[in-house]
């Protein structure tokens, strides 16, 4: 098994004040996808410091028509009455209803420009948000995973956000090395180029909301794997809890490195992590009761 880190565009947050940070992450191999997260909910006060709002609830909402689930970082919550986790979880009860994964999610997208052009923020920073869909699609005989990017942030800066939500399929171009994301990576040839690729043991790992400090965390746990899977100590590389602890491993340090080094009102990761595995079969697992 090959461990590339593949980051989805790292980005970084700046001067935001409703945006929630958080740190998700996503990996896809061929026995599983799987996502993790942390559970801070944060308002940045006029001081420039932090208050938690929410520190168990989790960020990873279940599409089972889909064999999938969506992942989010940024804006969790928005005075009176919006909620992330609740607008996402009304959705997926409907997905079904759709033609396919992409349909969902394309819909889905267009939803979401609607309601935040409805909404006022003082800052249009305030209404940044991003998603990690993941869904198995049918083709030509085998189960192919894919990895939807959504999100409304103009750059990798996080200084502007767009008009509308915008939806990206990643796992082609990463499979490619390339920064170049297009329609035709829905073609069935290039789906079954990412299938192969992972029948060969390329891992794909997606990341948002804090890359500099996940991913050389997230590197050490994947070359300690791998030497502990070249000395022969490594359990079952196919197993649900395998993925699941490595995906959820960074954010848990992460926490820790911010709980135990920073400034208390100036953590924005932290809380309870959350994680979710999915097989091709649809069967799922979690160890944080995260199967609703």
């Amino acid at each position: 098994m090959r461990f590339p880190p593949i980051p989805i565009r790292p980005l970084r947050h700046e001067c935001l004040r409703e945006n929630r940070l958080t740190v998700i992450a996503t990996i896809i191999t061929s026995h599983f996808t799987a996502h993790a997260t942390d559970s801070f909910i944060t308002i940045r006060t006029d001081e420039g410091t932090y208050k938690v709002q929410e520190a168990q609830e989790t960020k990873i909402v279940r599409v089972p028509a889909w064999r999938g689930a969506i992942s989010y970082w940024g804006l969790a919550t928005h005075a009176p009455d919006w909620s992330t986790l609740r607008w996402l979880r009304e959705h997926a009860v409907s997905a079904s209803g759709y033609a396919s994964a992409e349909d969902f999610v394309r819909t889905l997208a267009r939803g979401l420009t609607t309601v935040l052009r409805s909404r006022h923020f003082r800052n249009p920073l305030q209404g940044g948000i991003g998603m990690h869909f993941s869904a198995y699609e049918w083709v030509e005989g085998y189960w192919v995973p894919e990895l939807f990017h959504i999100r409304n942030w103009e750059n990798e800066a996080y200084s502007a956000v767009q008009k509308e939500i915008v939806v990206t399929r990643e796992t082609y171009g990463a499979s490619q090395g390339t920064r170049d994301r297009s329609e035709a990576d829905s073609d069935p040839a290039r789906r079954l180029v990412v299938h192969k690729a992972l029948q060969e043991g390329l891992m794909f790992i997606f990341n948002n909301g804090d890359p500099l400090l996940f991913n050389p965390i997230a590197s050490s746990v994947f070359s300690a794997m791998q030497e502990m899977r070249r000395r022969g100590h490594l359990r079952d590389p196919s197993d649900a809890r395998t993925h699941l602890a490595l995906v959820r491993r960074p954010i848990e340090i992460v926490s820790r490195l911010l709980s135990d080094f920073a400034q208390k009102d100036m953590r924005v990761v932290g809380g309870k992590a959350h994680d979710l595995a999915i097989a091709p079969t649809g069967e799922v697992d979690s160890t944080t009761a995260d199967l609703a």
